[in-house]
């Protein structure tokens, strides 16, 4: 974790945040908990496709009932390679709760803006309940054994239907990101308070 530099902490100078530096993106769970502003689901016989505006970004939950990965990242033929959203299987828990739960997540993405970092083997629980007809709630936990001693919560946030909204499009985009830190975010500089990381 101490190799990670949040821009919290570091601003846009100091920060190595792939995302902030080089449009990376933020890969599960981080994708569900920041830059949210707009959230759709679109049912399918066997799968939800979950859009959020962020990078106008899509994710497939599989709901027909297959299990989640265990060989990705592994050596072999058959293994799986690691993605920012990893691999995601839903169910119902009853009919306001929507629960995924993803695993297999490419190691390079964080856990939160703070830098927490996550193993391939990561697996992270979503769970969407509908509170009433226009809210929604969204809960998600992390475990994670190779790097934490115990599962944890990464909070809850609320979510309320709007009739009629269109989801903007948001992008990340590279050249507009190179821009930026050319001309502001670089010259200047990091906080001058942050002290020095060892190497």
């Amino acid at each position: 974790m101490s190799q990670n530099k949040p821009l919290g902490k570091y601003s846009p100078a100091g920060t190595n945040d792939p995302t902030v530096r080089y449009c990376d993106p933020f890969g599960v769970p981080r994708n569900a908990l920041g830059e949210i502003r707009g959230l759709s689901f679109a049912t399918m016989p066997n799968r939800i496709i979950l859009l959020m505006q962020f990078q106008d970004l899509w994710r497939e939950v599989w709901m027909d009932g297959r299990a989640l990965p265990t060989n990705v990242g592994a050596p072999g033929k058959d293994a799986l390679d690691p993605r920012y959203n990893g691999y995601s299987v839903g169910h119902w828990e009853d009919d306001q709760t929507l629960v995924i739960d993803t695993t297999g997540l490419d190691d390079r993405t964080w856990v939160g803006g703070n830098g927490l970092p996550h193993s391939v083997d990561a697996h992270v629980q979503e769970r969407y309940t509908r509170v009433d007809h226009n809210d929604l709630k969204l809960t998600v936990t992390i475990d994670d054994p190779k790097i934490y001693t115990k599962p944890f919560s990464l909070g809850t946030n609320y979510f309320r239907w709007i009739p009629n909204q269109e989801i903007d499009e948001k992008l990340c985009v590279p050249s507009e990101v190179q821009e930026y830190l050319q001309t502001m975010g670089d010259p200047a500089g990091s906080d001058p308070n942050v002290p020095p990381q060892g190497r």
